[in-house]
């Protein structure tokens, strides 16, 4: 049997695509998405990459405990022309590492930009930034300003906007090849990749990195030639890097008047890289900034600035809330007109459709506050509760300095956050108030009005003479809270808005009023670029699809309806994970706890939410994500719906030595939930080919020991079976998904290298250990090989490959109906109906099934991941298995386009086909 085509390596380019690709369209009352020849889509793809959300930084980690702080102490130049002061001249500087050296991108005759060495005659930057001797400070707008043009502001922090760079997130251009090869080698078709605000326009307001998008579309082309579709994913978590999380700027949090120095001592936000060395890194406390002062302070600026901080005004009246979604929605319309601008020659676009399809609305957006009708307990619906979870109030009066007592503090069990006890926060206490002049204590969450009017003139800020007093909390200058006496006036103020007049405002209704109306402005803008795009319309986590369908008909004509341009070409594109296994890193196997249900009102208490019982705990994430698509169904009409981000964390149910390596075999705990299981074939995906110069092998089933021996890392049993009920849900439900996610500097140590999360499908690998001199990996009747052999190139450094790599339909003519894949036994199994034939649809189903299998390899050769199927003509079907066989089975199919595992471009398939 001749050998398959192997994959590209990684230091070649596959050749250019000739052929064009279709974009992707969506219709109504379709699940799938089609394309030219109205064959149905099932996009399955990965998030690239949790890289995306902090930029290239000289140290290795920045976002964990021990890692440099993101922000340098501050100087001020006190007024013009005086020598600068360092308000911390006593901190101690932070050790930096040699700067990365980066890439620049010249223009070549097509404008597309092309990376080379840094010019000589440049500055480089402390954060491996480029700047000329030359450059001037950002003031104002600009479209033509670069990246490191704020050089004359003696304000800066070391770690300030313009310094930083995310040119090479996700990966620098020349390690491209490498890992888009691995990408479609492993079967994906589709990539959400992670972009963020900052990563936009960080050095100042309406100062876009000019080189970032320049490397942007640089990297989309390489996407290009793999293959793959995109959606650009407008990325943030708990608003941004500097509380938390990553997206928006630094910059945003000055014009609130807020100071991200001393989020810390007043526990405005937990930042893992701030913590003192007595104060332990909690898994996924990250997820709580969601409702601390600087996170909940910004969203709900963001979303109803107008209605609830109307003091907080610029010059021309322009409220807060319009000044951060105007600049947002500019980094935005940078991004897609240099998308826009991509083409050859022939004035053809080179990106929009044929590889970005769509744009994501905004990535898991929050609240705030919006909606709170008390400030003076813990709402329920904050319900991840980890460490120190002060209140509305006791969160505004920390950020004024006060020393708060009974702060309750909680801890995540397997039966969700438990309640330890309460402690006292006392900011004045915290080593960051031993950092501040004498003149500017206490120590709060706002900017001094020093630091403020310093700040001001260097971005510049033009405030209204109303905007709230810099150094005192703007809730409370909008009478939410009184300062003097620690209470709270207002109890409803965030859901009612401020009491003007004797008639009680409507409650605020946070989704249809606010939230919609800024993600339907996102796609307005998209569409008045790229008129074809798909919206991937993302809803806050765990908020219900909003309904629209009877909103449309209540109206005379879908014309009319206010939120029309919603429905038109739209994914449903909401997250899910296994939470109680995300966040406690343990899957027990018995017990589960249901929050999507929880968050329906189906269930009374947390309590009430725990499911009990083998088959009820694996069945529980398929049928969440059914639940999802028929509420889809409901309120948005039935359409696509992609889960946006899923996965689990790769050290579910390890120990810290086995984390570190030091283990190669899961523990007795793990195997629990093996006693009383039928033993199973080995899976076929850990049978790997042995090659050799001789044409005689035979093959080894892998184990956790012999993984570490080849170099690949071990997943725990309680991994392998949690990742599975994900899998399978996904699979039965015929979802759509990008799981969560590609990070390419995971490492053992740190993870994704944020928040302590560990996600990635990807680790780079140790090298591998010698053979051992006593026994061979394996041996052939006439040879032996090493251990290298057992694993394609591509495969090293892939986690859990046997599980994420998934035959799946990619286009069919008609549409798939169901499938199923067994990895134990490597069998595959599909269900199809054509268009407008329901009897067709229900013989097929009684009287057939499209089946493949991968049971029999017939040589090194046959094997399944790189193999192209096609069935071209009725009552066929081609099965790889050895040499091709045509088999006859009952069901009406005709043209179905099945790729699997497919490592080549589309031209090296065409050359084939």
């Amino acid at each position: 049997m001749p050998q398959p085509e192997p994959p590209p390596s990684s230091s070649s380019t596959p050749p250019p695509t000739t052929a064009p690709s279709t974009r992707l369209r969506v219709e109504p009352e379709d699940i799938f998405l089609r394309d030219a020849s109205n064959r149905a889509w099932l996009l399955r793809g990965v998030n690239l990459s949790g890289a995306c959300k902090f930029p290239r930084y000289p140290v290795p980690v920045p976002s964990h405990k021990g890692g440099a702080s993101f922000l340098q102490p501050r100087k001020l130049v006190l007024a013009e022309g005086q020598q600068e002061k360092d308000l911390n001249s006593f901190f101690p500087p932070a050790a930096v590492p040699n700067a990365v050296t980066p890439t620049t991108l010249d223009a070549d005759s097509n404008g597309i930009h092309h990376a080379s060495d840094a010019e000589p005659g440049k500055n480089e930057g402390a954060h491996g930034d480029i700047r000329s001797e030359d450059e001037t400070r950002p003031g104002g707008k600009t479209s033509e300003a670069t990246t490191t043009t704020d050089t004359g502001a003696a304000g800066r922090d070391k770690d300030d906007d313009g310094s930083i760079s995310f040119v090479g997130r996700p990966f620098e251009l020349h390690e491209a090849d490498e890992h888009l090869a691995r990408l479609r080698h492993w079967g994906f078709r589709m990539i959400r990749w992670v972009v963020t605000w900052e990563a936009v326009e960080h050095a100042g307001p309406g100062v876009y990195d000019q080189e970032f998008l320049d490397y942007t579309v640089k990297a989309l082309l390489k996407a290009k030639e793999y293959g793959f579709k995109v959606m650009i994913d407008f990325h943030q978590d708990v608003w941004s890097r500097f509380s938390g999380g990553s997206g928006a700027p630094l910059w945003t949090f000055y014009a609130a008047g807020l100071d991200p120095h001393h989020f810390a001592a007043t526990g405005a936000a937990a930042v893992h890289n701030t913590l003192q060395d007595n104060e332990p890194l909690l898994r996924m406390v990250w997820l709580t900034n969601y409702y601390k002062l600087a996170c909940a302070t910004m969203f709900t600026l963001f979303y109803a600035g107008r209605i609830l901080a109307p003091k907080c005004t610029f010059e021309n009246g322009v409220n807060i809330q319009d000044y951060l979604q105007e600049h947002f929605l500019g980094a935005i319309r940078a991004l897609v007109d240099r998308i826009y601008d991509c083409r050859d020659e022939d004035g053809r676009n080179l990106l929009e459709d044929d590889v970005v399809i769509g744009y994501d609305s905004w990535n898991e957006p929050s609240n705030g506050w919006i909606g709170l009708e008390r400030l003076d307990v813990l709402p329920e619906q904050h319900d991840m509760r980890q460490g120190d979870m002060p209140t509305p109030l006791q969160s505004l009066m920390l950020g004024e300095g006060m020393t708060v007592q009974n702060v309750a503090t909680f801890q995540l069990e397997l039966v969700g956050p438990v309640k330890t006890g309460s402690k006292t926060i006392q900011p004045s206490a915290h080593p960051d108030a031993a950092l501040v002049p004498h003149d500017q204590l206490p120590i709060k969450a706002w900017l001094h009005p020093t630091v403020r009017g310093e700040i001001d003139r260097k971005y510049g800020f033009r405030r209204d003479e109303c905007f709230p007093r810099a150094g005192e909390c703007l809730w409370a200058q909008h009478g939410v809270w009184s300062i003097r006496d620690s209470k709270v006036l207002q109890h409803d103020y965030f859901a009612r808005g401020p009491l003007t007049s004797d008639e009680q405002p409507l409650l605020i209704q946070w989704v249809p009023d606010h939230w919609l109306p800024f993600a339907k402005r996102v796609i307005e803008l998209v569409r008045s670029v790229h008129p074809t795009a798909i919206l991937f319309l993302e809803p806050p986590v765990y908020v219900p699809a909003p309904d629209l369908v009877s909103e449309t008909n209540a109206t005379k004509t879908p014309d009319e309806a206010p939120n029309q341009v919603l429905l038109d070409n739209m994914v449903y594109a909401p997250h899910h994970y296994d939470d109680l296994v995300l966040l406690t890193k343990k899957y027990l196997g018995w017990v589960n706890i249901d929050l999507l249900g929880l968050s329906r009102e189906r269930h009374k208490s947390l309590y009430g939410s725990i499911i009990f019982g083998k088959k009820a705990t694996e069945s529980l994430f398929g049928n969440q994500i059914g639940e999802i698509q028929k509420e889809c169904y409901g309120r948005l009409g039935k359409r696509p719906v992609l889960i946006g981000e899923t996965g689990l964390h790769f050290d579910v149910g390890l120990n810290k030595s086995q984390q570190a390596g030091n283990i190669q075999t899961p523990s007795t705990s793990d195997n629990n939930n093996n006693n009383n299981e039928k033993p199973k074939k080995p899976s076929i995906w850990k049978t790997f080919r042995l090659t050799s110069s001789k044409t005689t092998t035979t093959t080894v089933t892998t184990t956790t020991a012999t993984a570490a021996g080849r170099g690949l890392p071990v997943q725990s049993n309680q991994f392998v079976k949690a990742f599975d009920n994900i899998l399978q849900g996904l699979d039965r439900t015929l979802a759509h998904y990008t799981l969560w996610n590609y990070t390419i500097e995971n490492t053992k140590q740190f993870g994704d290298g944020w928040n302590g999360e560990d996600l990635s499908l990807y680790s780079a690998p140790l090298p591998l250990p010698p053979p051992p001199p006593s026994a061979s990996i394996a041996t052939t009747t006439e040879t032996t090989s090493t251990a290298e052999e057992t694993v394609h190139p591509l495969d090293r450094g892939g986690r859990a490959v046997e599980q994420f790599c998934r035959p799946y339909p990619v286009a069919t003519v008609g549409q798939p109906t169901r499938i199923m894949f067994d990895r134990h036994f490597g069998t595959f199994r599909l269900w199809t109906k054509t268009d407008g034939s329901q009897e067709q649809g229900q013989q097929q189903k009684q009287q057939g099934m499209l089946q493949m299998e991968a049971q029999t390899f017939g040589g090194v050769s046959a094997d399944l991941r790189s193999q192209c199927f096609r069935v071209a003509y009725r009552g066929i079907l081609l099965r790889s298995t050895g040499a091709k066989q045509a088999i006859r089975t009952n069901c009406q199919c005709q043209d179905f386009d099945f790729d699997y595992m497919d490592n080549r471009t589309v031209a090296q398939r065409k050359a084939v086909e």
